[in-house]
């Protein structure tokens, strides 16, 4: 299947029957910077370097910056794949071929595209496979850097699939566009939540089953309207139900949402809300709102991954940022701190 590359969003939550899986062994390749911190095996086990985005120690880098290389990497447990996940962590864009070994010991093409490109951040590449029916514990990734004239390195690589007799999990996009329409729909609903004296419609079982909160509230409060008096909106309340009731966050969250839905999931009592938000304020970042995410969190000690992340990305294209005039009014001891992170970098290179 021949299709551009595409910034795919981050992996979407799985079928509890599913085997996602790092990978084992590599196998074979094509070439690679040195065989330490930039070698073919960098790519075994979970993420080293994700989500920082440079070229950082913890990654395979090719020896050679052409149109022709290649890892091959052994998983332990042969899987019918589902997905492939692929963690880019510097110049992401140069995969242009997804193969899985077949039952005849061929490598038989998932994905390809003959259009490779350079993003400036890192991502879980994770592009529409072509269905198979067989199982396979071998992949093989074939890498074009001649869009980045640079090396593009891999840090890790995660293979989702059946094992041989599970059952197929049902496709749930219809179930989710089921559940969603129960948001704030007054049908069969029991319970009438107050923010800011705006009301939202809701279900008592549903909410109690997903959130500690709401049990313990429900089991205090037997009325069937609650104000909820939290320091949220309306909106980032909805992005809260849409969680609840589909298990994503909404697709269209901006990042101050999402900022929001990270340090509220502590108090609904989701620890996936704030998994789900983190993942995909990292997904949005970019050298024109890192700025703005960071000193929305700087001041709330609940948002320390947060601002983690955000110095890390400042670090990673400080060169880019120092444009930035708005980098400029950063604290003084912010801008040490990113400059001094950045300066690590390089000597680790």
């Amino acid at each position: 299947m021949d299709s551009p590359i595409t910034n795919y969003g981050s992996p979407p939550p799985y079928h509890p029957c599913v085997l996602k899986q790092w990978v084992k062994k590599v196998i074979s390749f094509s070439s690679q910077y040195n065989n330490t911190g930039w070698s073919a095996d960098q790519v075994v086990g979970s993420p080293k370097v994700y989500p920082e985005h440079g070229d950082l120690n913890g990654a395979w880098a090719s020896g050679s910056i052409d149109k022709h290389q290649f890892i091959e990497l052994e998983f332990e447990h042969p899987v019918t794949p589902s997905a492939i996940n692929i963690y880019e962590t510097y110049n992401p864009g140069g995969v242009i071929a997804i193969k899985v070994l077949n039952l005849y010991n061929k490598w038989e093409l998932l994905w390809q595209t003959h259009t490779p490109e350079v993003l400036s951040s890192s991502r879980i590449f994770s592009p529409p496979l072509k269905e198979v029916i067989f199982s396979t514990n071998r992949i093989r990734l074939d890498v074009d850097c001649t869009a980045a004239n640079s090396w593009c390195e891999i840090d890790a690589v995660e293979l989702v699939g059946l094992q041989q007799g599970a059952v197929a999990p049902v496709d749930d996009v219809a179930f989710i566009e089921e559940m969603k329409s129960l948001i704030n729909n007054t049908d069969f609903s029991d319970v009438k939540l107050l923010i800011n004296n705006e009301p939202l419609h809701a279900h008592r079982g549903i909410l109690a089953a997903r959130s500690s909160f709401f049990k313990n509230l429900f089991r205090s409060n037997q009325g069937s309207t609650l104000d909820l008096e939290l320091s949220i909106s309306y909106e980032e309340l909805f992005a809260v139900m849409t969680f609840i009731y589909t298990n994503r966050v909404p697709q269209d969250c901006p990042y101050h949402t999402l900022i929001t839905l990270y340090e509220v999931s502590s108090v609904f009592e989701l620890p996936e809300l704030k998994t789900a938000a983190m993942h995909r304020i990292i997904s949005l970042l970019n050298c024109e709102n890192v700025i703005d995410v960071f000193l929305r969190v700087k001041d709330n000690e609940k948002q320390g991954e947060v601002k983690s992340i955000c110095m890390q990305f400042m670090a990673s294209h400080l060169k880019e940022m120092s444009r930035n005039p708005a980098f400029e009014t950063l604290p003084p001891n912010v801008i040490v701190k990113v400059v001094q992170e950045a300066t690590m970098n390089l000597s680790l290179d």
